[in-house]
């Protein structure tokens, strides 16, 4: 039985982001596929509310892809932020500092549940599509409230139950393949922002309107494979999955829904919380 558990069992993570070869794929399905051409990343750079000399961390920054858009920007580059990328991975964090030497941004090793910094040192705390792999999420949330400014925000993004990973359950469950697909994630659309309610006064969620449309299956597939939550799949269902897929094309696409979207939390009021351009 694949176990959705494994989103946040250490060992698990360890193995799926000792390098950014899972990630790639992932983000490959996404840029090939997505009906929304705006792509999430920029989506999501375009809600941070950047402002001069302001002090960033992201936590679980992966392969720092986000930050091509601040290198793009010369009017950004222009604000002396001074930005900390972090992961707790050490495959990550080398390749987060040879992707970033010298060009004016800090890598950090991190674990959120343990914040290597002092009380209220940042004006904007960034954690994307990383909260449900989180073991214990009430604890990192405390650490990103303690290490936030007062006025500061915590910007983070996750997915919804309702998009690609439910479309994926409901195909398992058709094809008879155990799967352990309670709603036991801890950081969703969903319920995430119960969850941020218990350290910050106000939060706000943003959605991501978007689908995939997908003429190549297998590229699906991979990335089903690449899941953290999906590597107790055997891989010897590969045929019957291609098939079942196959089948469900329409006009030769096989859509599947997507719910991807964003949490802006703080304490005080949004406006103005979107970046000057």
């Amino acid at each position: 039985m694949i176990d959705m558990d494994d989103m946040s069992c250490k060992t698990v993570i360890q193995e799926q982001y000792k390098n950014t070869d899972n990630l790639k794929v992932r983000k490959s399905l996404h840029e090939k596929y997505s009906v929304n051409k705006v792509g999430f990343q920029r989506w999501m750079f375009d809600q941070y509310p950047f402002r001069r000399k302001m002090k960033i961390l992201e936590l679980g920054s992966g392969t720092g892809e986000l930050w091509n858009y601040y290198f793009e920007n010369d009017v950004l580059r222009s604000y002396n932020m001074d930005i900390i990328l972090s992961d707790f991975s050490d495959g990550m964090t080398d390749y987060l500092q040879h992707l970033f030497q010298g060009r004016g941004i800090s890598v950090r090793k991190a674990d959120i549940q343990h914040i290597p910094f002092g009380n209220g040192t940042f004006d904007l705390i960034i954690a994307n599509s990383m909260l449900y792999h989180v073991k214990d999420i009430d604890l990192a949330i405390s650490e990103v409230r303690r290490v936030l400014k007062k006025d500061g925000l915590f910007c983070c993004s996750t997915f919804g139950i309702n998009g690609m990973t439910q479309y994926l359950y409901h195909a398992l469950d058709e094809l008879g393949i155990p799967c352990d697909h309670k709603s036991n994630i801890s950081f969703t659309l969903q319920n995430g922002a119960r969850t941020l309610r218990k350290q910050f006064a106000k939060v706000d969620r943003r959605d991501y309107t978007d689908a995939l449309e997908i003429d190549n299956v297998e590229d699906y597939l991979e990335y089903i494979y690449s899941m953290a939550s999906m590597q107790g799949l055997d891989r010897g269902k590969y045929g019957v999955l291609l098939d079942y897929f196959n089948s469900r094309k329409v006009n030769g696409y096989l859509h599947i829904p997507k719910e991807y979207g964003m949490f802006v939390a703080g304490d005080g009021g949004f406006d103005g919380c979107r970046r000057v351009r």
